[in-house]
């Protein structure tokens, strides 16, 4: 600041000296030519305050005015300082200046700007020095009025804010107003809906019920006389049961009668032809007379003298032909039933077919009964129980195999089953005992029992005839081979073990006993069901004669004095012809066979490496497996080789 003051007051001394310089003496009076606003001392009127006299006139001077009426009054001087020469002459100049006359602008703009006044200096400075302050200060004034502006736009959009959301609240109050006013409008159309769907309602239930009425009554009356109509037809067809009956033992008696006529006609004339009363029974024969005829005895007789000897041929052919096909098919009475029925009609009557060719000669019949292509009954709740049951005792068969072998380890359930009771079910125990290692069947026998039981629950065995057959037999044997464990690991003998195995081999053998009598339908039949239960049957035929033996030796029995290796081979004989016989059923049962003879191999080995030896009993074992997989295979083939050739069309022998 003290700079800029220095600068300001240096710069107006300067103007006032240039101001000096420019300003010459003037006369005391005034002066033709001279500017107006100078006065005759010499002073001007912008001179400094502290001049004689003097007062600074901060008006603005008119440009337009005379030079005269420019100068202040006070800058005018006294009386005493003016010349009365000078003012008269001023004065005189002035009243008689013609203030029409033209003017040059140039003169007059000279004239104005001499009469401009000499600024303030002081001011000029003062207003230089203070105009850093009043900078600020209007800088401080425009920041102040930019903040005001600032707080009056915010103001502005507060309050245009505050009127928007005012707005938004208003719109969403009106919105909700409008919505529940809807809603209100809803709810009183469906209101009005509900009541006239409600009336709606029970109007169609008034018009349901008076037409049910309507309809029961008809229908009512409509049983009635359908009943009626019943008890008039019971009654006509009783009636006509009654005709009927009194025609059908008017007929009886009529044709016994006929047939002691005609007996008596053919007696009559067998005594005339050979002397013997001898005649085809009455009703193997036709009749000689048709109702209506009313032939005489003599006519009657005449008749039968020419049919007997025919009839008396006939009636021997057809009891020879009877008595071979009896011996030749023996059991098999299904199919000569059904050969019968092809050749002498339903009701195998003879007669009614004389004079008819003799029907061909059936090439091959299968030696086991044909499977039956009757459609199964629908399932009921015992196919249900029966399916459920097979599946209970399969988990349990496994589960009591597991803990009865000793597959769960030394702790849990002791040791396995050849160490208990001292090795009594070892291979060196009796003559019949197995090699420890024929236990391994137990799996395979899980595993095909498990087959079984998943295919007895597909749809087409649910009520097959064989499945209700078996289902309920192999369940027991797959529970009595459980119980078989638990008496084993419980060490309850007393021969329970033998009693439980005979009947596991009992419910099995019954098994196939069925499979024979509902031949398979299919292969999957076959394999399924005939080969998991013939695998189990086999075993179960031979083990059961070992646990025979191990029950005997316990004993210590000695039947008969005979040797233990003399009753081990008869019994092997026995099995084997028993399970070869079974294995021979329908086309061969291998499965069977094989499962017999897994356990004829596991006693052959320790007969002859064992320390219970006996060469003879390890032969008949090794034999006895040769007789019945030969024997088995013998009657696969065969069969297949005779269906075969009958396929072809060739002669097929007895199989």
């Amino acid at each position: 600041m003290v700079d800029e003051t220095s600068s300001s007051s240096a710069a107006l001394h300067r103007m006032k000296a240039a101001a000096d310089r420019s300003t010459g003496p003037v006369s005391p009076g005034p002066v033709s030519g001279s500017r107006p606003g100078e006065r005759t001392d010499g002073h001007s009127s912008g001179g400094s305050p502290g001049g004689q006299g003097g007062r600074r006139d901060d008006r603005p001077a008119d440009p337009g005015a005379n030079a005269v009426d420019r100068v202040a009054p006070e800058d005018r001087g006294t009386p005493g300082d003016r010349t009365p020469e000078g003012a008269t002459t001023a004065q005189a100049r002035l009243r008689h200046a013609n203030l029409r006359e033209p003017v040059n602008p140039v003169e007059s703009l000279n004239e104005w700007l001499d009469g401009l006044g000499e600024p303030d200096w002081d001011k000029v400075s003062q207003a230089i020095y203070e105009s850093p302050a009043h900078a600020k200060a209007a800088y401080e004034q425009a920041k102040v009025r930019l903040a005001e502006e600032r707080e009056r736009r915010a103001e502005e959009r507060r309050q245009a804010e505050i009127a928007r959301r005012e707005a938004a609240e208003r719109a969403e109050a009106e919105r909700l107003e409008a919505e529940r006013l809807a809603e209100e409008e809803r709810l009183e159309a469906e209101r009005l809906a509900a009541e006239r769907a409600e009336a709606e309602r029970l109007a169609a239930y008034r018009r349901a019920q008076e037409q049910a009425r309507l309809e029961a009554q008809r229908r009512a009356e409509e049983e009635a006389r359908l009943e009626a109509e019943r008890r008039l037809e019971a009654q006509r067809a009783e009636e006509e049961a009654l005709r009927l009956e009194m025609e059908r033992q008017e007929q009886e008696e009529w044709l016994q009668r006929q047939r002691e006529r005609e007996t008596w006609a053919l007696q009559a004339a067998a005594r005339e032809a050979d002397g013997t009363d001898w005649v085809p029974p009455a009703e193997r024969r036709p009749l000689l007379e048709e109702r209506g005829e009313d032939l005489t005895d003599a006519e009657l007789l005449d008749r039968a003298r020419v049919f007997l000897p025919e009839w008396r041929h006939r009636y021997r052919i057809l009891e020879k032909a009877q008595a071979i096909e009896a011996a030749t098919l023996g059991p098999r009475s299904a199919p000569a039933a059904y050969a019968s029925r092809e050749a002498y009609g339903d009701d195998g009557d003879f007669w009614d077919h004389v004079g008819e060719p003799e029907p061909e000669v059936v090439r091959y019949i299968p030696p086991y009964n044909l499977p039956s292509r009757e459609p199964d009954p629908l399932p009921g709740f015992l196919d249900l129980l029966r399916q459920v049951t097979v599946t209970i005792a399969w988990l349990l068969f496994v589960a009591g195999g597991i803990y009865g072998l000793g597959f769960l380890g030394e702790d849990p359930t002791g040791p396995w089953l050849h160490d208990l009771h001292g090795g009594r079910f070892a291979g060196g125990y009796s003559m019949l005992s197995m090699a420890s290692w024929a236990m391994l069947v137990w799996p395979l026998l899980w595993l095909a029992l498990g087959v079984y039981t998943v295919h007895q629950w597909m749809p087409s065995q649910a009520a097959a005839a064989r499945q209700r057959a078996t289902g309920w037999r192999v369940s027991g044997a797959m529970v009595a081979a459980v119980a078989w464990f638990v008496i084993v690991r419980t060490g309850v003998m007393l021969g329970a073990e033998l009693v439980v195995w005979l009947a596991l081999t009992s419910l099995l053998v019954g098994s196939i006993h069925q499979l024979n009598l509902y031949t398979a339908r299919t292969r999957v039949e076959r394999a399924i069901t005939d080969g998991m239960i013939g695998l189990f049957t086999g075993w179960a035929v031979i083990y059961a004669a070992t646990n025979t033996s191990i029950w005997l030796q316990s004993l210590g029995l000695n039947l008969l004095w005979i040797p233990g290796a003399v009753w081990a081979v008869l019994t092997i004989v026995v099995v084997v012809w028993g399970t070869a016989m079974m294995a021979m059923t329908e086309r061969g049962r291998i499965t069977v066979a094989l499962g017999l003879t897994w356990g004829l191999v596991a006693i052959l080995v320790p007969r002859l490496v064992g320390s219970m030896h006996s060469v003879w009993v390890a032969i008949v074992a090794a034999m006895g497996l040769f007789v019945v997989l030969l024997a088995t295979e013998n009657r696969r083939y065969r069969i297949n080789h005779a269906e075969h050739r009958a396929a072809l069309g060739h002669t097929v022998d007895d199989v």
